[in-house]
Order: structure tokens, then sequence, then C-alpha cells
């Protein structure tokens, strides 16, 4: 991943995003950071998310800008952590589909741009260049385990007759092995999902020696799902930023609890 600054002539102001070398034209795409916004702490300055108790106004501003950068309104849903995925469409009611329950969206449609919210899960953007289709999916433990990314490939191909070869898939900023600490109801739900996931290196020994703990690499165990759905594993950027690591940079649940803000993950295909 790399950070590029995004300038916004009309308003005098540059928004970072991290983005993927693998995810090219005529795609876009980026992962947000907490840097470019308007939002007073512990929300400082890019929160993205209104579910934390940032003033609403802020969250609008926030948004409006990154919806500037990427040249119009993003389409997101609400996340549940599941396994839906949804198409989006070019006349879709924006503000119905923030009411409906998905963990993936996906598109086809140039000039629609889809979002996910994230704060430590990954924020997956897919894109299938032979196709123009693409999809931007929310993963945390429980969508892992519970397949969202094999999905997204599924149904990129339903709905697109995208070939899972041909994917390129950016794993953006989430929360990594070195923080991401679980208890034994979470490592046998991984190790159900991956019999060898301690031999994977999925699985890993408590780096503080926990009673009873594990850490979990939720990046390593998405990658090999998505090998698993047939995407090539060249195909796949998995970035290790973590999240609750880089408190100047990202938001972290795990890290700040409630008192932290959101970021996002966007992707899209330019009008022609």
């Amino acid at each position: 991943m790399r950070t590029e600054l995004v300038r916004d002539l009309d308003e005098g102001r540059e928004l970072p995003l991290l983005r993927s070398a693998l995810l090219g034209a005529p795609f876009v795409h980026g992962f947000t950071t907490r840097a470019g916004g308007t939002s007073a702490p512990p929300f400082d300055t890019l929160n993205l998310g209104g579910k934390w108790g940032d003033e609403p106004a802020q969250v609008s501003e926030n948004r409006r800008r990154v919806e500037r950068a990427f040249g119009g309104p993003i389409a997101v849903a609400r996340q549940v952590h599941g396994t839906t995925v949804v198409r989006v469409r070019a006349g879709d009611d924006r503000a119905a589909l923030a009411r409906v329950d998905a963990d993936g969206l996906c598109t086809d449609a140039p000039g629609v741009v889809l979002g996910v919210f994230v704060a430590d899960c990954i924020p997956a953007l897919l894109v299938d260049p032979r196709t123009g289709a693409s999809a931007a999916v929310h993963a945390g433990w429980r969508g892992t385990v519970a397949g969202v990314l094999p999905a997204a490939v599924r149904a990129l191909g339903a709905e697109f007759s995208a070939r899972p070869g041909d994917l390129r898939v950016a794993l953006g900023p989430a929360i990594g092995p070195c923080c991401f600490e679980v208890g034994p109801e979470v490592v046998a739900a991984f190790e159900a999902l991956v019999p060898d996931a301690r031999a994977r290196g999925i699985v890993l020994p408590s780096p503080r020696g926990a009673a009873g703990k594990a850490n979990v690499d939720l990046k390593q165990a998405n990658r090999l799902l998505l090998e698993r759905a047939g995407v090539d594993p060249a195909g796949i950027d998995a970035g290790p930023d973590c999240t609750a690591c880089d408190r100047a940079r990202f938001y972290s649940f795990r890290r700040d609890g409630s008192a932290t803000g959101q970021l996002m993950g966007v992707v899209g295909r330019t009008s022609p």
C-alpha cells in the first residue's frame, strides 16, 4: 500500500488515501486514514462513522470530503458481520440501501462507488479488470469465519460472470496479529474453519503468554480463503498496517473502545 494525497483544488485541501498498486485504472479506490477531516477529539479528524457519538454535522462533512475525492456519492449498507453481498445499480436509492443488512456490495456500473466502514475489521476491495465489476466487503472475525470474502467472489461470478482467477483484491488497514488477542471460542472457530490454522500462522501463541489466549491473523485467514475460492495469490495485496498499533493514522475499536471513529474502504469504476 502507498499513501497518496488527493488534492481538492476547488476547496484547497488534501486528503490522504492508502492505495494498492494492484487496483489500477479504470478503477478508483482507497482506504481512508484518520487525517483530513473536521471532527474533534476523540474522533479526530476524518471520522466517517456515525455510531459512537461524533457530531452528525462533522460526520456529514467528512463523508462529503471523501465523496468529493471519489467523484460522487458512496453506496453503503448496514453492516451486521454476515455474508450477504448486495448488487448495486446506478439508479438505486442510496438511503434505502443504507438500511439493508449486508457486509458486501458489488457492481459493474461505471460511476457507482461502493464503501464499507471499519475500525479494526478488514476493508476488502475486489476488482475484475475483465468485466469491470468491483466489490467492497467488511470482514471482521465473524464474517471471516462465516466466509464473507468467498461469498463476494461467488457474487461477482453469479452477477457479472467474473472469474476468480482474474480478480484483484486489496485488504486494507485492519487489526494485526500483533494486537488481535482472542479467547478459546474464537480460536475454536478458526480451527474449525482451517484445521491447520496454527501451522499456517493464522492462530498464534499469545505474545504476552496470556493463559487461555491466542492471537489471530485475520489477513492471513482471508488470504487463504480467497486462494481457496480461486483467486490468484499474486492478485492479493494484504498490507501490514495494524489499526491498533498505529494511533496516529487509524481508528481502532479494540484499542479505544467507542471513543473512536471509523475508516472506510472505497472502490468503483470511472465513467467512460
